[in-house]
Protein backbone atom coordinates (compact mmCIF):
# COMPACT_ATOMS: atom_id res chain seq x y z
CA UNK A 1 0.00 0.00 0.00
CA UNK A 2 1.47 3.34 -0.84
CA UNK A 3 1.09 5.63 1.59
CA UNK A 4 0.63 9.35 1.13
CA UNK A 5 3.58 11.81 1.88
CA UNK A 6 4.02 15.77 2.06
CA UNK A 7 7.08 17.57 1.69
CA UNK A 8 7.66 20.92 3.70
CA UNK A 9 10.01 22.57 1.35
CA UNK A 10 11.09 25.41 3.55
CA UNK A 11 12.40 22.73 5.74
CA UNK A 12 12.82 19.14 4.06
CA UNK A 13 10.78 17.35 6.20
CA UNK A 14 8.13 15.03 5.54
CA UNK A 15 5.44 14.79 7.87
CA UNK A 16 2.86 11.38 7.55
CA UNK A 17 -0.51 12.15 5.88
CA UNK A 18 -2.53 9.53 7.01
CA UNK A 19 -1.24 9.49 10.26
CA UNK A 20 -1.54 12.96 10.82
CA UNK A 21 -4.92 12.64 10.19
CA UNK A 22 -5.61 9.57 12.35
CA UNK A 23 -4.33 12.01 15.04
CA UNK A 24 -6.48 14.63 13.95
CA UNK A 25 -10.01 12.51 14.07
CA UNK A 26 -8.76 11.09 17.58
CA UNK A 27 -8.26 14.78 18.83
CA UNK A 28 -11.99 15.88 17.40
CA UNK A 29 -13.41 13.12 18.97
CA UNK A 30 -12.24 13.12 22.42
CA UNK A 31 -12.46 16.82 22.16
CA UNK A 32 -16.32 16.08 21.23
CA UNK A 33 -16.98 13.77 24.29
CA UNK A 34 -15.29 16.38 26.73
CA UNK A 35 -17.69 19.42 24.76
CA UNK A 36 -21.26 17.15 25.78
CA UNK A 37 -19.97 15.68 29.01
CA UNK A 38 -18.83 19.77 29.80
CA UNK A 39 -22.52 20.38 28.90
CA UNK A 40 -23.51 18.51 31.77
CA UNK A 41 -20.94 19.75 34.12
CA UNK A 42 -21.94 23.27 33.05
CA UNK A 43 -25.23 22.85 35.72
CA UNK A 44 -22.70 23.61 38.31
CA UNK A 45 -22.25 27.55 38.42
CA UNK A 46 -18.45 27.02 39.52
CA UNK A 47 -17.61 24.79 36.41
CA UNK A 48 -20.32 27.45 34.11
CA UNK A 49 -17.76 30.63 35.29
CA UNK A 50 -14.49 28.94 33.74
CA UNK A 51 -16.24 27.05 31.17
CA UNK A 52 -14.10 29.20 28.22
CA UNK A 53 -10.69 28.76 29.47
CA UNK A 54 -11.07 24.92 30.50
CA UNK A 55 -12.40 24.45 26.99
CA UNK A 56 -9.24 25.96 25.46
CA UNK A 57 -7.33 24.48 28.30
CA UNK A 58 -8.46 21.16 27.11
CA UNK A 59 -8.30 22.20 23.30
CA UNK A 60 -4.69 22.75 23.85
CA UNK A 61 -3.53 19.81 25.27
CA UNK A 62 -5.24 17.72 23.46
CA UNK A 63 -2.94 18.99 20.46
CA UNK A 64 -0.34 18.38 22.95
CA UNK A 65 -1.31 14.93 23.14
CA UNK A 66 -1.73 14.21 19.92
CA UNK A 67 0.49 17.14 17.56
CA UNK A 68 3.24 17.53 19.23
CA UNK A 69 5.08 15.29 16.73
CA UNK A 70 3.90 16.93 13.79
CA UNK A 71 3.74 20.48 15.44
CA UNK A 72 8.15 19.90 16.12
CA UNK A 73 8.35 19.57 12.55
CA UNK A 74 6.18 22.50 11.65
CA UNK A 75 8.46 24.66 14.36
CA UNK A 76 9.72 23.71 17.33
CA UNK A 77 8.63 27.24 18.73
CA UNK A 78 4.64 26.29 18.17
CA UNK A 79 4.48 23.89 20.67
CA UNK A 80 6.31 25.99 23.29
CA UNK A 81 3.53 28.63 22.30
CA UNK A 82 1.18 26.26 22.92
CA UNK A 83 2.17 24.90 26.08
CA UNK A 84 2.82 28.70 27.77
CA UNK A 85 -0.97 29.53 26.33
CA UNK A 86 -1.96 26.56 28.23
CA UNK A 87 0.24 26.99 31.12
CA UNK A 88 -1.74 30.95 31.32
CA UNK A 89 -5.35 29.12 30.94
CA UNK A 90 -4.34 27.09 33.78
CA UNK A 91 -3.42 29.33 35.85
CA UNK A 92 -6.37 31.60 35.37
CA UNK A 93 -8.98 28.90 36.14
CA UNK A 94 -7.12 28.52 39.43
CA UNK A 95 -7.20 32.17 40.22
CA UNK A 96 -11.08 31.80 39.25
CA UNK A 97 -11.47 28.97 41.55
CA UNK A 98 -10.19 30.06 44.42
CA UNK A 99 -11.75 33.80 43.65
CA UNK A 100 -15.32 31.64 43.86
CA UNK A 101 -13.84 29.88 47.16
CA UNK A 102 -12.70 33.06 48.97
CA UNK A 103 -15.48 35.45 48.06
CA UNK A 104 -18.53 33.30 47.31
CA UNK A 105 -18.19 29.75 49.02
CA UNK A 106 -16.49 30.69 52.48
CA UNK A 107 -17.99 34.50 52.58
CA UNK A 108 -21.59 32.84 52.35
CA UNK A 109 -20.64 30.10 54.67
CA UNK A 110 -18.94 32.56 57.51
CA UNK A 111 -21.47 35.06 56.79
CA UNK A 112 -19.73 37.98 55.81
CA UNK A 113 -21.03 40.40 53.20
CA UNK A 114 -19.78 39.95 49.41
CA UNK A 115 -16.72 41.26 47.85
CA UNK A 116 -17.55 43.91 45.03
CA UNK A 117 -16.70 42.19 41.51
CA UNK A 118 -14.65 45.12 40.51
CA UNK A 119 -12.24 44.15 43.32
CA UNK A 120 -12.14 40.88 42.86
CA UNK A 121 -11.22 41.17 38.71
CA UNK A 122 -8.70 43.79 39.66
CA UNK A 123 -6.79 41.43 42.45
CA UNK A 124 -7.81 38.63 39.79
CA UNK A 125 -6.56 40.15 36.57
CA UNK A 126 -3.20 41.62 38.49
CA UNK A 127 -2.39 38.16 39.36
CA UNK A 128 -2.91 36.77 35.84
CA UNK A 129 -0.86 39.72 34.44
CA UNK A 130 2.19 38.44 37.05
CA UNK A 131 1.82 34.90 35.77
CA UNK A 132 1.59 35.71 32.00
CA UNK A 133 5.13 38.03 32.36
CA UNK A 134 6.63 34.58 34.35
CA UNK A 135 5.50 32.25 31.57
CA UNK A 136 6.73 34.02 28.56
CA UNK A 137 9.96 34.47 30.79
CA UNK A 138 10.41 31.08 31.33
CA UNK A 139 8.88 29.44 27.51
CA UNK A 140 10.79 32.03 25.75
CA UNK A 141 13.87 33.79 27.76
CA UNK A 142 14.76 35.96 24.70
CA UNK A 143 11.72 37.80 24.28
CA UNK A 144 12.40 41.74 24.72
CA UNK A 145 9.33 42.26 27.26
CA UNK A 146 10.25 46.27 27.08
CA UNK A 147 8.86 46.65 23.78
CA UNK A 148 5.60 44.62 25.02
CA UNK A 149 5.80 47.30 27.43
CA UNK A 150 5.71 50.02 25.28
CA UNK A 151 3.34 48.91 22.91
CA UNK A 152 0.93 48.28 25.48
CA UNK A 153 1.65 51.77 27.23
CA UNK A 154 0.86 53.24 23.22
CA UNK A 155 -2.16 50.64 22.52
CA UNK A 156 -3.55 51.93 26.39
CA UNK A 157 -3.19 55.72 25.98
CA UNK A 158 -5.18 55.49 22.35
CA UNK A 159 -8.12 52.81 24.16
CA UNK A 160 -7.81 55.45 27.16
CA UNK A 161 -8.67 58.43 24.97
CA UNK A 162 -11.59 56.78 23.14
CA UNK A 163 -13.43 55.16 26.76
CA UNK A 164 -13.08 58.20 28.84
CA UNK A 165 -16.26 57.23 30.35
CA UNK A 166 -15.60 53.77 30.69
CA UNK A 167 -12.81 54.64 32.52
CA UNK A 168 -14.11 57.39 34.35
CA UNK A 169 -17.10 54.67 36.02
CA UNK A 170 -14.22 52.40 36.53
CA UNK A 171 -12.10 55.03 38.64
CA UNK A 172 -15.32 55.70 40.09
CA UNK A 173 -15.93 52.23 41.01
CA UNK A 174 -12.63 51.64 42.64
CA UNK A 175 -13.10 55.03 44.79
CA UNK A 176 -16.26 53.34 46.19
CA UNK A 177 -14.93 50.37 46.88
CA UNK A 178 -12.03 52.30 48.84
CA UNK A 179 -14.61 54.45 51.08
CA UNK A 180 -17.34 51.61 51.05
CA UNK A 181 -20.10 53.84 51.67
CA UNK A 182 -21.87 50.92 50.94
CA UNK A 183 -21.64 46.93 50.66
CA UNK A 184 -23.28 44.39 48.83
CA UNK A 185 -26.72 43.12 50.52
CA UNK A 186 -26.98 47.12 51.90
CA UNK A 187 -30.35 49.00 51.54
CA UNK A 188 -29.45 52.36 49.86
CA UNK A 189 -30.86 55.23 48.35
CA UNK A 190 -28.85 56.99 45.57
CA UNK A 191 -30.54 59.94 43.73
CA UNK A 192 -33.63 59.29 43.53
CA UNK A 193 -33.37 55.30 43.80
CA UNK A 194 -34.16 53.08 46.42
CA UNK A 195 -32.85 49.51 46.67
CA UNK A 196 -30.05 47.30 47.74
CA UNK A 197 -26.69 46.62 46.51
CA UNK A 198 -26.64 42.96 44.02
CA UNK A 199 -22.99 44.26 42.95
CA UNK A 200 -20.49 46.49 41.69
CA UNK A 201 -18.70 45.81 38.66
CA UNK A 202 -16.70 47.89 36.51
CA UNK A 203 -18.70 50.50 34.97
CA UNK A 204 -22.01 50.71 36.93
CA UNK A 205 -23.53 49.41 40.56
CA UNK A 206 -27.03 47.50 40.59
CA UNK A 207 -29.86 47.40 42.63
CA UNK A 208 -33.29 45.74 43.35
CA UNK A 209 -36.07 47.79 44.04
CA UNK A 210 -38.87 47.00 46.41
CA UNK A 211 -40.66 45.92 43.25
CA UNK A 212 -37.37 43.59 42.35
CA UNK A 213 -36.73 45.73 39.58
CA UNK A 214 -32.96 45.77 38.40
CA UNK A 215 -31.50 49.71 38.18
CA UNK A 216 -28.00 49.93 36.69
CA UNK A 217 -26.49 52.76 37.88
CA UNK A 218 -22.91 54.40 36.16
CA UNK A 219 -20.01 54.82 39.29
CA UNK A 220 -19.40 57.80 38.04
CA UNK A 221 -23.51 59.05 38.83
CA UNK A 222 -22.65 57.29 42.48
CA UNK A 223 -20.02 59.34 43.14
CA UNK A 224 -21.40 62.80 42.36
CA UNK A 225 -24.73 61.72 44.32
CA UNK A 226 -25.68 61.82 48.00
CA UNK A 227 -25.63 58.37 49.25
CA UNK A 228 -28.42 57.49 51.95
CA UNK A 229 -27.53 53.65 53.56
CA UNK A 230 -29.83 52.14 55.90
CA UNK A 231 -28.20 49.23 56.50
CA UNK A 232 -25.37 51.57 58.17
CA UNK A 233 -24.41 51.61 61.27
CA UNK A 234 -26.78 49.11 62.29
CA UNK A 235 -29.74 46.85 60.65
CA UNK A 236 -32.35 48.83 62.89
CA UNK A 237 -33.79 51.54 60.88
CA UNK A 238 -36.22 54.43 62.48
CA UNK A 239 -39.24 54.77 61.14
CA UNK A 240 -41.36 58.30 61.55
CA UNK A 241 -45.15 58.13 61.52
CA UNK A 242 -47.95 60.92 61.80
CA UNK A 243 -51.19 60.38 63.40
CA UNK A 244 -53.76 63.44 64.45
CA UNK A 245 -56.43 62.47 67.51
CA UNK A 246 -59.37 64.62 68.80
CA UNK A 247 -58.76 67.61 70.99
CA UNK A 248 -60.64 65.72 73.27
CA UNK A 249 -58.43 63.27 73.98
CA UNK A 250 -55.43 63.51 76.79
CA UNK A 251 -52.08 63.51 75.16
CA UNK A 252 -51.00 61.09 77.38
CA UNK A 253 -53.46 58.73 76.91
CA UNK A 254 -52.38 58.44 73.14
CA UNK A 255 -49.30 57.47 74.36
CA UNK A 256 -50.09 54.82 76.47
CA UNK A 257 -52.30 53.09 73.08
CA UNK A 258 -49.83 53.54 71.04
CA UNK A 259 -46.47 52.36 72.81
CA UNK A 260 -49.08 49.77 73.97
CA UNK A 261 -49.56 48.41 70.52
CA UNK A 262 -46.01 49.07 69.39
CA UNK A 263 -45.14 46.64 72.56
CA UNK A 264 -47.46 43.64 70.58
CA UNK A 265 -45.72 44.01 67.40
CA UNK A 266 -43.34 41.69 67.08
CA UNK A 267 -41.32 43.13 64.18
CA UNK A 268 -40.98 46.62 65.92
CA UNK A 269 -37.77 46.35 67.70
CA UNK A 270 -37.63 46.59 71.52
CA UNK A 271 -34.02 48.32 71.71
CA UNK A 272 -34.37 51.32 70.68
CA UNK A 273 -37.61 51.58 72.71
CA UNK A 274 -39.90 53.33 71.09
CA UNK A 275 -41.57 57.27 71.56
CA UNK A 276 -44.38 59.48 70.76
CA UNK A 277 -43.64 63.21 70.27
CA UNK A 278 -46.54 65.81 70.34
CA UNK A 279 -45.77 67.97 67.87
CA UNK A 280 -48.46 70.19 67.39
CA UNK A 281 -51.96 71.62 67.47
CA UNK A 282 -53.69 71.57 64.00
CA UNK A 283 -56.74 73.04 62.87
CA UNK A 284 -58.87 69.78 63.34
CA UNK A 285 -56.34 67.94 65.78
CA UNK A 286 -53.55 67.54 67.76
CA UNK A 287 -50.82 65.84 66.07
CA UNK A 288 -48.45 63.19 67.22
CA UNK A 289 -45.15 61.56 65.54
CA UNK A 290 -44.56 57.90 66.31
CA UNK A 291 -40.91 57.04 66.06
CA UNK A 292 -40.18 53.13 66.14
CA UNK A 293 -37.16 50.77 65.14
CA UNK A 294 -37.44 48.00 62.48
CA UNK A 295 -34.56 45.57 61.68
CA UNK A 296 -35.52 44.93 58.37
CA UNK A 297 -35.96 47.81 55.80
CA UNK A 298 -37.70 45.54 53.09
CA UNK A 299 -40.31 45.06 55.07
CA UNK A 300 -40.97 48.85 56.22
CA UNK A 301 -44.09 49.33 54.19
CA UNK A 302 -45.81 46.04 55.63
CA UNK A 303 -44.74 46.96 59.65
CA UNK A 304 -45.76 50.28 58.83
CA UNK A 305 -49.23 49.15 57.34
CA UNK A 306 -49.79 46.88 60.15
CA UNK A 307 -49.00 49.44 63.04
CA UNK A 308 -51.77 51.82 61.60
CA UNK A 309 -54.12 49.14 61.17
CA UNK A 310 -53.48 47.83 64.82
CA UNK A 311 -54.01 51.36 65.92
CA UNK A 312 -57.11 52.12 64.05
CA UNK A 313 -58.83 49.49 66.39
CA UNK A 314 -56.81 50.11 69.51
CA UNK A 315 -58.16 53.94 69.18
CA UNK A 316 -61.90 52.85 68.66
CA UNK A 317 -61.62 50.14 71.85
CA UNK A 318 -60.34 53.32 73.59
CA UNK A 319 -62.88 55.96 72.35
CA UNK A 320 -60.12 58.06 70.72
CA UNK A 321 -61.37 60.01 67.39
CA UNK A 322 -58.79 60.52 64.45
CA UNK A 323 -60.86 63.85 63.14
CA UNK A 324 -61.04 64.92 59.77
CA UNK A 325 -61.92 68.31 58.05
CA UNK A 326 -65.90 68.33 58.54
CA UNK A 327 -68.36 71.20 58.42
CA UNK A 328 -71.47 71.09 61.46
CA UNK A 329 -74.09 72.83 60.47
CA UNK A 330 -75.92 72.29 63.49
CA UNK A 331 -77.26 75.07 65.55
CA UNK A 332 -76.42 74.97 69.28
CA UNK A 333 -76.73 77.20 72.16
CA UNK A 334 -73.30 77.23 73.79
CA UNK A 335 -74.46 79.63 77.30
CA UNK A 336 -76.58 76.54 77.40
CA UNK A 337 -74.38 73.72 76.55
CA UNK A 338 -71.50 75.55 78.84
CA UNK A 339 -74.29 75.25 82.34
CA UNK A 340 -75.15 71.99 81.70
CA UNK A 341 -71.54 70.69 81.47
CA UNK A 342 -70.69 73.25 84.65
CA UNK A 343 -73.73 71.48 85.86
CA UNK A 344 -72.27 67.68 85.45
CA UNK A 345 -69.15 68.99 87.09
CA UNK A 346 -70.61 70.51 90.20
CA UNK A 347 -72.63 67.17 90.68
CA UNK A 348 -69.27 65.14 90.47
CA UNK A 349 -67.37 67.20 92.87
CA UNK A 350 -70.07 67.16 95.44
CA UNK A 351 -70.44 63.28 95.34
CA UNK A 352 -66.61 63.50 95.71
CA UNK A 353 -66.90 66.01 98.78
CA UNK A 354 -69.53 63.91 100.38
CA UNK A 355 -67.54 60.64 100.20
CA UNK A 356 -64.76 62.46 102.46
CA UNK A 357 -65.05 62.25 106.07
CA UNK A 358 -63.43 65.85 106.90
CA UNK A 359 -66.46 67.28 104.87
CA UNK A 360 -69.31 64.98 106.28
CA UNK A 361 -69.85 67.06 109.09
CA UNK A 362 -70.82 70.22 106.46
CA UNK A 363 -73.94 71.34 106.22
CA UNK A 364 -76.14 70.74 103.00
CA UNK A 365 -75.66 74.63 102.42
CA UNK A 366 -71.95 74.95 103.61
CA UNK A 367 -71.41 71.94 101.05
CA UNK A 368 -72.53 73.82 98.51
CA UNK A 369 -70.20 77.20 98.76
CA UNK A 370 -67.58 75.13 98.94
CA UNK A 371 -69.22 72.90 95.48
CA UNK A 372 -69.57 76.10 93.73
CA UNK A 373 -65.75 77.36 93.98
CA UNK A 374 -64.03 74.18 93.03
CA UNK A 375 -63.29 72.62 89.28
CA UNK A 376 -61.63 69.59 88.23
CA UNK A 377 -57.80 69.68 87.54
CA UNK A 378 -56.44 67.57 85.37
CA UNK A 379 -52.58 66.19 85.75
CA UNK A 380 -50.31 63.88 83.41
CA UNK A 381 -48.83 60.92 84.03
CA UNK A 382 -45.63 61.19 85.62
CA UNK A 383 -46.20 64.86 87.24
CA UNK A 384 -45.86 65.99 90.74
CA UNK A 385 -48.95 67.41 92.46
CA UNK A 386 -47.22 68.35 95.08
CA UNK A 387 -43.42 68.03 96.85
CA UNK A 388 -41.99 66.76 100.33
CA UNK A 389 -41.56 69.70 102.51
CA UNK A 390 -42.41 72.35 100.08
CA UNK A 391 -45.27 74.45 101.99
CA UNK A 392 -48.79 73.71 100.94
CA UNK A 393 -52.44 75.62 101.40
CA UNK A 394 -54.45 72.85 99.30
CA UNK A 395 -56.10 69.44 99.71
CA UNK A 396 -56.70 67.03 96.82
CA UNK A 397 -59.79 64.44 96.45
CA UNK A 398 -59.00 62.39 93.50
CA UNK A 399 -61.87 61.86 90.99
CA UNK A 400 -59.81 59.93 87.99
CA UNK A 401 -56.54 57.76 87.69
CA UNK A 402 -53.93 56.63 90.62
CA UNK A 403 -51.06 58.10 92.39
CA UNK A 404 -48.48 57.47 94.37
CA UNK A 405 -47.26 58.74 97.99
CA UNK A 406 -43.55 58.85 98.72
CA UNK A 407 -41.14 60.00 101.38
CA UNK A 408 -37.32 60.19 101.50
CA UNK A 409 -36.14 56.41 102.96
CA UNK A 410 -32.96 56.40 104.90
CA UNK A 411 -30.50 56.46 101.81
CA UNK A 412 -32.76 59.50 100.50
CA UNK A 413 -34.39 57.80 98.05
CA UNK A 414 -38.09 57.95 97.12
CA UNK A 415 -40.22 54.92 98.72
CA UNK A 416 -43.80 54.56 97.90
CA UNK A 417 -45.65 54.37 100.80
CA UNK A 418 -49.32 53.95 99.80
CA UNK A 419 -50.50 54.38 96.17
CA UNK A 420 -54.43 56.07 96.25
CA UNK A 421 -57.00 55.86 93.45
CA UNK A 422 -60.72 57.65 92.77
CA UNK A 423 -62.02 58.77 96.18
CA UNK A 424 -59.34 58.81 97.88
CA UNK A 425 -57.68 61.83 99.05
CA UNK A 426 -54.62 63.72 100.68
CA UNK A 427 -52.94 67.18 101.82
CA UNK A 428 -55.59 67.90 104.24
CA UNK A 429 -52.71 68.97 106.87
CA UNK A 430 -51.62 71.45 104.55
CA UNK A 431 -54.81 72.58 104.18
CA UNK A 432 -56.26 72.62 107.67
CA UNK A 433 -53.09 73.87 109.36
CA UNK A 434 -50.58 75.09 106.91
CA UNK A 435 -47.80 72.34 107.51
CA UNK A 436 -45.34 71.68 105.10
CA UNK A 437 -46.08 68.85 102.84
CA UNK A 438 -45.15 65.50 104.61
CA UNK A 439 -44.77 63.45 100.98
CA UNK A 440 -44.40 63.79 97.52
CA UNK A 441 -47.46 62.63 95.60
CA UNK A 442 -46.70 61.60 91.91
CA UNK A 443 -49.33 60.98 89.43
CA UNK A 444 -48.66 56.99 88.09
CA UNK A 445 -51.46 57.26 85.40
CA UNK A 446 -53.30 60.66 84.08
CA UNK A 447 -55.39 62.01 86.78
CA UNK A 448 -58.36 64.25 87.68
CA UNK A 449 -58.49 65.97 91.14
CA UNK A 450 -60.71 68.74 93.03
CA UNK A 451 -57.72 70.59 94.59
CA UNK A 452 -59.33 72.82 97.52
CA UNK A 453 -57.49 75.53 98.61
CA UNK A 454 -57.32 77.28 101.89
CA UNK A 455 -58.82 80.58 100.79
CA UNK A 456 -62.26 78.62 99.54
CA UNK A 457 -62.23 76.61 102.32
CA UNK A 458 -61.71 79.67 104.82
CA UNK A 459 -65.30 80.85 103.42
CA UNK A 460 -66.74 77.85 104.83
CA UNK A 461 -64.73 77.84 108.25
CA UNK A 462 -65.49 80.95 109.22
CA UNK A 463 -68.83 81.35 109.65
CA UNK A 464 -68.53 78.23 111.55
CA UNK A 465 -65.52 77.90 114.15
CA UNK A 466 -67.11 74.71 115.60
CA UNK A 467 -66.37 73.04 112.68
CA UNK A 468 -62.68 73.01 113.94
CA UNK A 469 -62.78 70.50 116.68
CA UNK A 470 -64.73 67.75 113.89
CA UNK A 471 -61.87 68.29 111.72
CA UNK A 472 -59.44 67.79 114.76
CA UNK A 473 -61.23 64.09 115.29
CA UNK A 474 -60.67 63.15 111.60
CA UNK A 475 -56.99 64.69 111.59
CA UNK A 476 -56.10 62.58 114.37
CA UNK A 477 -57.05 59.36 113.01
CA UNK A 478 -55.31 60.28 110.03
CA UNK A 479 -52.06 61.18 111.69
CA UNK A 480 -52.15 57.89 113.55
CA UNK A 481 -52.52 55.85 110.57
CA UNK A 482 -49.49 57.97 108.52
CA UNK A 483 -46.90 57.27 111.46
CA UNK A 484 -47.04 53.57 111.38
CA UNK A 485 -46.49 53.85 107.47
CA UNK A 486 -43.66 56.17 108.13
CA UNK A 487 -41.75 54.39 110.21
CA UNK A 488 -42.21 51.49 108.16
CA UNK A 489 -39.70 52.93 106.33
CA UNK A 490 -38.02 55.66 108.31
CA UNK A 491 -36.03 55.27 111.37
CA UNK A 492 -37.93 58.64 112.90
CA UNK A 493 -41.02 58.58 114.40
CA UNK A 494 -43.14 61.49 116.08
CA UNK A 495 -45.71 61.35 118.74
CA UNK A 496 -48.93 61.91 117.41
CA UNK A 497 -50.49 65.47 118.07
CA UNK A 498 -53.91 65.04 120.20
CA UNK A 499 -57.10 66.95 118.80
CA UNK A 500 -57.13 69.68 120.93
CA UNK A 501 -53.65 70.24 119.84
CA UNK A 502 -54.81 70.02 116.22
CA UNK A 503 -57.77 72.07 116.85
CA UNK A 504 -55.81 74.75 118.53
CA UNK A 505 -53.46 74.74 115.35
CA UNK A 506 -56.60 75.28 112.78
CA UNK A 507 -58.20 78.21 114.20
CA UNK A 508 -54.44 79.63 114.98
CA UNK A 509 -54.20 79.02 110.64
CA UNK A 510 -57.52 80.14 109.83
CA UNK A 511 -57.33 83.15 111.97
CA UNK A 512 -60.59 82.02 114.19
Amino acid sequence: MTVAVWTLLQEGGRIDLAGTLARLGALVALYLVFTVSQRWLSRSPVLKSISMPLNLLVLMLLALLFLKPVLLQLNPHIADAILASASFFGVAIVLKLVDVFLFDLLAQWRKKPQVPLVVRDIGRWAVAALALVLIVRGFFPGVNLNVLAFSSLVVGYIVGNATQDTLGNLISGLALNTERPFQIGDWVTVGSHTGVVVDTTWRATRLRTKADDYIVIPNSSIARDAIVNFSRPTRNHGCYQAIGVSYDTPPNKVRQVVLKVLAECPEVCAEPAPSVFLTGYGDFSVNFTIKFFIADFARQDPIQSGIMDRLWYAFRREGISIPYPIQDCRERDAVVDQREERAAVRESIRKLLMGVDLFQSLSPVELDSLVERETLQLFAAGEKLCRQGEAGKSFYIISRGRVAVQVAGTDGRPVTVAQLGAGEFFGEMSLLTGEPRSGTVVAETDVDVVCIAKDDFAGVLKPNPELAGKLAVVLEKRLSDRQEKMAAVSSLSAIPETRMALAARIRKFFGL
